[in-house]
């Protein structure tokens, strides 16, 4: 659990609350399957599992362009009454792309930062959690979330990327201070769990990573390993084009850093919680809704894992204990800025490319936007303020952070 400090250009607000009892977290994480280019009808598809599973945080990959992402949030995600929802800021990459939907009842996104590989980006996204009435005594409880899809296939070669994709990844958590409370999702593609990037994400660098599920092996089209199987989905082809053949492989997983068992940082995982979703261990190289009737869940959510995506998503629970609030500050970023007579005095380590600014007010409403090119610093004049909270997003090409800023 993170308390943040005041410090040197640094705007000190206090945001969030303290909250009594104890509140869970539900985490998905999902290869989508090349979605909306593979069918772009498939948010109603979606729906089932999301109203089974009721994500505050939902991880995914296999994205195909910024359409796809809005039609999720509108169509799967806020829909029937329900408006919590947001998503982070989509940056289309290589190949295709990931994203993070999240919760606002209860989390906010703090920053998010693209990590560039050989072959296509691996995302980090920090949220806090929060509710209101704030104390400025609180502390808040932070976590790091990362989606990530390595290189597919297998073959020497193909292992060495997925190697090289990982020790990226590590070597940027090793960079970050303070990290905690680290959530890993995405598709691995690992066929065995001696396969040499399976154990970079373990072991690798200064930021050890567990599988809360404790199951190495040879996972590739052994019936040892049918409980935990993510892929695929389908015993035969369908018109998206994704893998067939039934459930043989565990490419999907989350992992997480040690703090989650102990709960040391303010969220603990929720033992037992792990699963893929779906999968009941008796499809064996078979199609996740045939013979014999799936137990795992109900008949329209097994129908819907099935037509959405040759994987299964995977699901884990955390819980957030007793007087959790939240302060905000930006003395850790590489990106830093404060708010004073009227001004937003803001500054870069780097010259960035090109800067998009907004200014919201607490209930989200646009005040102002604003675009900077070839900038590493600016002031912002920001107009007309009454009396409260209000939040500066700055978004690059790569990474966004939030600064909260309180007009006297």
């Amino acid at each position: 659990m993170k308390r943040l400090q005041k410090g040197i250009l640094v705007l000190f607000v206090f945001l969030g609350t303290i909250t009594k009892g104890q509140d869970t977290l539900t985490v998905l994480s999902y290869n989508i399957l090349n979605y909306p280019s593979s069918n772009a009808t498939k948010a109603d598809t979606l729906k089932p599992i999301i109203q089974y599973v009721q994500p505050d945080i939902f991880m995914i990959t296999e994205l195909t362009s910024s359409s796809g992402v809005n039609t999720i949030l509108n169509n799967t995600l806020n829909v029937d009454g329900i408006i919590s929802y947001q998503k982070a800021v989509y940056f289309d990459g290589p190949d295709t792309d990931n994203m993070l939907y999240y919760n606002a009842d209860k989390l906010v996104l703090y920053s998010q930062h693209e990590i560039p590989t050989a072959l296509r980006n691996i995302s980090e996204y920090v949220l806090y959690y929060n509710v209101p009435n704030l104390t400025t005594a609180s502390d808040t409880v932070f976590v790091y979330c990362y989606m990530a899809h390595l290189k597919a296939s297998t073959g020497a070669t193909n292992e060495q990327k997925r190697n090289q994709e990982a020790i990226l990844l590590k070597n940027y958590m090793d960079s970050r201070t303070n990290i905690e409370n680290v959530i890993l999702g995405g598709d691995f593609n690992f066929y065995t769990s001696i396969e040499a990037a399976h154990n970079t994400i373990l072991n690798g660098g200064n930021v050890a990573l567990l599988d809360p599920i404790a199951s190495p092996g040879n996972w590739n089209n052994n019936s040892a390993f049918a409980s935990i199987h993510t892929q695929s989905t389908r015993s035969s082809s369908l018109s998206d084009g994704g893998s067939f053949g039934g459930m043989d492989d565990r490419f999907d997983f989350i992992f997480f850093t040690p703090d989650l068992q102990t709960g040391v940082n303010g969220m603990t995982y929720v033992p037992n919680s792990y699963e893929a979703l779906g999968n009941d261990g008796n499809h064996f190289n078979k199609s996740i809704n045939g013979t014999p009737t799936n137990t795992a869940v109900p008949a329209n959510v097994a129908d819907a894992l099935y037509y959405m995506s040759d994987h299964l998503p995977v699901i884990l629970k955390a819980s957030i204990p007793v007087n959790v609030g939240v302060e905000e500050n930006v003395a850790e970023l590489n990106w830093k800025g404060f708010y004073s007579k009227g001004v937003f005095h803001f500054k870069s380590e780097k010259t960035e490319q090109e800067l998009t600014v907004f200014v919201y007010d607490v209930l989200g409403k646009t005040i102002q936007t604003n675009l900077y090119k070839n900038s590493k610093q600016f002031d912002l004049k920001i107009k007309n303020l009454k009396q409260g909270l209000y939040f500066v997003k700055v978004v690059s090409s790569t990474k966004q952070e939030s600064f909260k800023i309180f007009q006297r």
